[in-house]
This record gives C-alpha cells, sequence and structure tokens, in this order.
C-alpha cells in the first residue's frame, strides 16, 4: 500500500485558505471517490456542520472537539480526508494525519500559519514540518490595498489569541501595514 499525502494551505485571514480546500473537496466529490471533512467545534462563525469560505462556498463537515474525533469517525475506506482551520486544533492533530497518511489516505489541511502577534501556530507548523507540499496564500491588504497580505491584523484591542472572528476582528495586512498598525497602537 501506498502511503498518502499531506498537503497544508496557510496564510493570512482572508487569503482564501478555506475556498481552496473546498475545491480539493470537489475533485475528490467529482470523482466520486470516499471523503470526509472536518472542521473544529470551536469555529461556529458560519455554520455548525459546514466549513464555509468568507465568499459564501460551502460543504458539510464533521465538527470535533478534538483531533482524535477524526480516527473515530472515519469509515476506514475513505482516499481523502479534509481539516479546515487547523490552528483551533491541538497538537495531537499531527499524530492522527501521520497515522492517516501511513494508511494510504491523502490529506488536506487549511488553517492560519500565524497569529495576530505574528507568532507562528504550533499545530501549523507541525503539520507543515510533514507536509509534502505546503501552499502558501496571501490575501489583498485591507490598508494598501496591494496583493502582498501574508499577515493577520486583529482589530479589537484584547491580547486572545484563539478568537474566533471575521471582518469584525481581523484584517489581512501587508508586512509594512502591520508594522505601522503596531506602532500606532
Amino acid at each position: 500500500m501506498n502511503s498518502g499525502k499531506l498537503t497544508v494551505i496557510v496564510g493570512p485571514m482572508f487569503s482564501g485558505k478555506t475556498s481552496e480546500l473546498i475545491s480539493f473537496v470537489e475533485i475528490y466529490a467529482l470523482g466520486r471517490k470516499k471523503h470526509q471533512v472536518f472542521k473544529p467545534a470551536l469555529d461556529n462563525r458560519y455554520d455548525a456542520s459546514r466549513i464555509v469560505s468568507h465568499t459564501q462556498a460551502k460543504v458539510d463537515a464533521r465538527a470535533v472537539r478534538n483531533p482524535g474525533e477524526i480516527l473515530a469517525l472515519l469509515h476506514g475506506d475513505e482516499k481523502a480526508v479534509f481539516v479546515d482551520e487547523i490552528q483551533f486544533l491541538d497538537l495531537s492533530l499531527r499524530d492522527v494525519i501521520l497515522t492517516l497518511i501511513e494508511r494510504g489516505v491523502n490529506v488536506y489541511c487549511s488553517g492560519l500559519d500565524l497569529d495576530f502577534r505574528n507568532q507562528p501556530f504550533p499545530t501549523t507548523m507541525a503539520l507543515m514540518a510533514h507536509a509534502d507540499e505546503v501552499l502558501k496564500k496571501r490575501a489583498v491588504c485591507h490598508e494598501c490595498g496591494e496583493y502582498a497580505g501574508t499577515l493577520s491584523h486583529k482589530l479589537v484591542q484584547d491580547q486572545q489569541v484563539i478568537d474566533v472572528g471575521g471582518e469584525d476582528k481581523y484584517i489581512a495586512t501587508c508586512r509594512t501595514c502591520y508594522r505601522r498598525l503596531h506602532k500606532a497602537s
């Protein structure tokens, strides 16, 4: 049996990570290949039982509170597993995904690589280290309008790192605008 492959899609808020993940889900669906989609239960911004992009593209998903639930919910004949918002799941996700890859399952994950403080999310970094492919997305900077946004800036003035939100709490920025915004705050 061949090993599966791990693809990790990362970038700042509003860079199209979830949209990219959904496009991979659609490829498996069109090919009528068995797959399952998962999301952290914590992320209920748009829908509790679907992953939803900021552009409102959606796909059914199973919400999990911890990574171990993923293995328990699989039927065993899946060709691919998809996990959105990996930064909200703990580091045990790495072991779950490595188990799936050894079983020959292709795994696609998406999530933030950096928090609003410009610090790496541990789960995302661990998965990137094991990835066969890392797709780094950019966003349009909400400040200058350039397609150079690689960072997420938090609009609300608290230091809570795990804080689910969208345009109500975050913007994407380029490095120059991020630096300027953080000097001003």
